[in-house]
């Protein structure tokens, strides 16, 4: 909250450059679309995740016409198709007659800083872009099981959550019109590629896991220029 503060009056101390250097203060939100292993049904590789929600603030500070830098801070959830996992789960297991699973979504939460980039269209129309480095801190879900087995076997048994972070990237394109001088919508399709390793605690000790999360933002935004 300090860093988000600081960098919220660092703009704000520019402003006086607002109308020739265009920084802005915007938040975003919309579907959050997993893809590749993050995506896949796979009992070993993939994640079984569907499409979410996402939801972002971002604000940046131009220091030339086209050129900024900037800082973005969004969360991610992803949900589990848990039919399709339990289809797999049953058919990897010839013990297993059934299984019914809950499961909390995958959460994926981002702080990034970079450089920021525009260029005009036509009027009222700009291209916008970019590439930003920082925090990818992921969330797996807490799941529980009810399995029903062919002979005997436990009446339950739960997956607790783990956690992990580490230096990632994001790149971005966009679309924004100005409405007006004060502000303007934007488009933006945000990409996010990276592998984490989840440490799973049981009774055997701890299992690691390593997950790919790969997944692309599509958004719709209102962004305050300054």
């Amino acid at each position: 909250m300090r860093f988000f503060a600081t960098f919220i009056f660092t703009i704000i101390l520019f402003h006086s450059n607002g109308q020739e250097k265009p920084s802005f203060i915007g938040i975003r939100s919309g579907a959050s679309i997993p893809f590749g292993e993050y995506h896949a049904a796979d009992l070993d590789e993939g994640s079984f995740t569907l499409t979410g929600f996402n939801v972002s603030a971002e604000g940046a500070w131009f220091f030339h016409p086209r050129f900024g830098v900037g800082g973005s801070a969004g969360i991610n959830l992803h949900p589990v198709d848990v039919a399709l996992l339990g289809y797999e789960k049953v058919k990897a297991d010839p013990f297993l007659e059934d299984v019914t699973i809950r499961s909390e979504p995958y959460q994926m939460i981002t702080a990034m800083a970079g450089i920021y980039t525009q260029l005009p269209i036509k009027e009222k129309f700009f291209f916008t872009g970019k590439l930003l480095g920082g925090l990818l801190y992921g969330i797996t879900p807490y799941q529980l099981y009810k399995p029903k087995y062919f002979m005997v076997g436990p009446d339950y048994y739960e997956i607790t959550s783990a956690r992990d972070w580490k230096f990632s990237w994001q790149a971005g394109i966009g679309l924004r019109y100005n409405i007006s001088t004060c502000f303007g919508l934007v488009f933006d399709s945000d990409l996010f590629y990276d592998k984490l390793i989840f440490g799973f605690k049981s009774a055997l000790g701890t299992r690691h896991e390593e997950h790919t999360i790969s997944f692309i933002n599509t958004t719709l935004g209102i962004r305050f220029n300054l």
